[in-house]
């Protein structure tokens, strides 16, 4: 039987903004649960399991990837599902056009290792905290209201991230697999031939 691993594909974010984002949820509350300042990151495609095989060929698809490295910016926050009882906190992402290039770029190397790519319309956003129905709901719309101007500008991408998600005593701890330097395509070609 092959080996299984759950993958995800994400952006990894400066310390200072994740510690940033972390103090948004530092006030514990019933029935919220934060995600950890190390683990915050920017999910790009979510893969799930993962057979060793299909990962031995992920990887030198991802690394074939070329695009400039670019800024994003962080604005605003939400929750999922937008109506009714919400079980995701975050915050926003503002539009990018090179984030959604990339997020392209990366599904056409997922799709041609023989991988499933998510058919729901990407919707960048850095998960702050799950909520359980025992969350406060008033909590929940005084955060909202209070971060709805946050805006973290100028965040710099210059790669992206292989993911490896475990279960560890009960927690899940995200390892980084591999990472992808973002190049742009003649650096790519200079890389590729040896050349500087």
């Amino acid at each position: 039987m092959p080996m299984l691993q759950r993958l995800f594909i994400a952006i990894d974010l400066p310390p200072p903004v994740r510690w940033q984002l972390a103090t948004l949820v530092a006030e514990p509350q019933r029935g919220v649960r934060p995600v950890p300042p190390a683990q915050l990151h920017l999910t790009l495609h979510f893969l799930g399991a993962v057979a060793d095989e299909a990962r031995m060929a992920l990887q030198p698809a991802l690394a074939a990837v070329q695009q400039e490295p670019f800024t994003i910016t962080v604005r605003g926050t939400g929750v999922f599902p937008p109506h009714g009882r919400p079980t995701v906190l975050w915050a926003g992402v503002a539009e990018s056009a090179a984030l959604v290039a990339l997020h392209a770029a990366i599904a056409t190397a997922i799709a041609a290792c023989g991988l499933a790519v998510e058919r729901r319309p990407y919707v960048p956003h850095v998960t702050l905290a799950r909520l359980t129905p025992g969350a406060p709901r008033a909590w929940t719309s005084r955060l909202l209201a209070a971060t709805a101007d946050l805006a973290i500008d100028a965040i710099a991408v210059d790669r992206f991230l292989l993911y490896e998600s475990r279960r560890l005593d009960g927690a899940t701890e995200h390892l980084v697999a591999a990472t992808f330097p973002l190049q742009p395509p003649a650096a790519a070609c200079r890389a590729a031939a040896g050349l500087r």
